[in-house]
């Protein structure tokens, strides 16, 4: 699961965890009044909850969608998936094949399965 988690949250992450050190900071300080302390102190909480929970759930539904999306291909099941600007029709009696477990693969193109979408017209 790990394998699918944005890469753009690592510097949003570190900047999240670096604003929460500074609130805590403030919060242990003496010149601040009692109710300010409570609202420092749950910022650093919800924070670091946000910017680990959001990418572990964002990873997760991309795992399952790329197990559905390869479990419609087994059933051979047309996908609709895109690559750039363009739409490829992906299934077994287009010569296409699985991949690394997470893709598809025709000639030189691969293309990942989570980037494929179920299209009902075509599957009739």
């Amino acid at each position: 699961m790990f394998k699918y988690i944005n890469q753009g949250f690592y510097p949003l992450s570190g900047l999240v965890i670096l604003i929460s050190i500074v609130a805590l900071v403030m919060h242990y300080n003496e010149n601040v009044d009692k109710e300010e302390k409570h609202n420092i102190a749950i910022f650093p909480l919800l924070a670091i909850i946000f910017t680990v929970g959001f990418p572990l759930i964002l990873s997760y539904e991309t795992k399952v969608k790329i197990a559905e999306n390869i479990n419609y291909f087994k059933n051979n099941t047309p996908l609709e998936c895109g690559s750039g600007f363009k739409l490829y029709i992906v299934s077994k009696d287009r010569d296409w094949q699985i991949v690394k477990k997470d893709s598809f693969t025709k000639n030189d193109l691969i293309i990942r399965a989570d980037s494929c979408d179920l299209n009902k017209e075509i599957s009739r």
